[in-house]
Formats: C-alpha cells, sequence, structure tokens
C-alpha cells in the first residue's frame, strides 16, 4: 500500500504541474531574473527555495497525519478515506475545468495567506541561501487546491510518517514544473494547456479518486464479511 501512496503522490505532483506553474511559477521567474547574481548562484537560490518549499509539506504531512490518527481513534468509520476520495474526484472537475469548486477551498486559506504573505517581503529580494530557504518554507502555505487535496489524503493515512513521505513525494513531484518555470514557462504552459494533457491529467485525478473510494466501500465491505 506504502507504494501506491508514494505512486499516487508524485502523480499528483506531476499531473498537477499546470496549477503548480500558474500558483509558484512567477515566484520562480522572479529568482532566476530578479538579481544580478552569476548563473551558479541564483540556481543554488532555485533549488534552496525548493527545499523550503518542499520541507513545508512534509511538516503538513507529519502534522495531517498525526491529526488523521486523532480522529481515526475517535470515530471506527473511514470517513477521512472518503473526502480524501472526494478531493481527488474534485481536483480531476477542476483541472479539467468542468466545476471549479476547489477555488472556493483556495480562497478558505487566503485568510492564513493574508498573515503569512507579509512575511516574505522581508526576505525579497533573495540574496542569499538563507533568504532563499525562507521565502521557500513561507511560499509552502500558498493557498492551493492541489496542495488541499494531497493533504486530504495525507490525513487519510492516519500515520505521521506515512503522511509526512506521501507530502515529500508530492513535492518531489511537483518539482519538473516548478524549477524550470523561469526559464521554459511559456512553452510548458502552453503544452500544460493543451486539452489533452488536461484531460490526461483529470483521468489521473479521478482513477486516485475512484481508487479510494473503491477502498473504502468494497474492500473494506469484503474484510467485514469475511470477519
Amino acid at each position: 500500500m506504502q507504494t501506491i501512496n508514494i505512486f499516487s503522490a508524485l502523480l499528483l505532483g506531476l499531473m498537477g504541474a499546470g496549477h503548480c506553474l500558474s500558483m509558484c511559477g512567477g515566484i520562480i521567474a522572479s529568482l532566476s531574473m530578479s538579481s544580478t547574481e552569476d548563473n551558479k548562484k541564483k540556481w543554488r537560490y532555485i533549488i534552496i527555495y525548493q527545499v523550503g518549499r518542499i520541507s513545508s509539506y512534509t511538516i503538513f504531512g507529519f502534522i495531517a497525519g498525526w491529526l488523521g490518527l486523532q480522529f481515526s481513534h475517535a470515530s471506527p468509520l473511514p470517513y477521512l478515506q472518503v473526502i480524501s476520495g472526494l478531493l481527488l474526484i474534485a481536483m480531476a472537475l477542476y483541472t479539467s475545468r468542468l466545476w471549479m469548486g476547489l477555488s472556493k477551498l483556495e480562497k478558505a486559506g487566503q485568510f492564513i495567506w493574508k498573515f503569512i504573505q507579509p512575511l516574505t517581503k522581508h526576505v525579497l529580494p533573495v540574496t542569499s541561501s538563507n533568504r532563499a530557504l525562507v521565502l521557500g518554507a513561507l511560499w509552502g502555505w500558498l493557498p492551493c487546491g492541489l496542495v488541499y487535496t494531497s493533504l486530504g489524503y495525507a490525513i487519510s493515512l492516519a500515520d505521521s510518517y506515512k503522511s509526512a513521505t506521501f507530502m515529500l513525494m508530492f513535492g518531489i513531484g511537483t518539482l519538473p514544473a516548478t524549477l524550470f518555470a523561469g526559464s521554459a514557462s511559456l512553452s510548458l504552459k502552453s503544452f500544460l494547456a493543451n486539452s489533452k494533457i488536461r484531460i490526461l491529467s483529470s483521468l489521473m485525478f479521478l482513477a486516485l479518486g475512484g481508487f479510494t473510494l473503491y477502498q473504502v466501500f468494497f474492500i473494506s465491505s469484503a474484510m467485514h464479511h469475511h470477519h
């Protein structure tokens, strides 16, 4: 099961690349163009920024797993798994632009972001590795439907270490889109905007959501009958 979770996390990050670019592309582009530093230093800042961002996701995952565990002790019913499956299906609809309901979840996250965003001004422009790391850690709090969907899945795992690993792998999955956002953003954006790519992403999210719900309703009921 842990292998499926790791694969799911990587897939979530990779297939959400278009969303990642629209949310984080700007900051990566500014990191690659803002300073007059040499190319090697710019890349170092971009990579350290990514380490900060993915570290935030991993910490969120650890907390989500702990919360999920508390919730599973409180209720024997698999509410969390159902919610995570529905979130994945909502992400499929969001990616395919059939239903934009997840944007409401992003708006809810704006409440926390309005307290965190002013802190980013203290580390801009990025002129040191420490600033890049702090900026990445803060940017991890950016309201994002894709991150919230992943966290929903991480909570359902109800295990701090498994959930932290899931969010770490999700963060790694977002790297191809966010690492090269500055240099290749236009060609990458047009590729990701392609309707076939969008449909493929949506189908992947739908399959993951469907599989999660299948596990809840069919596998658990089969085990119940077996006992």
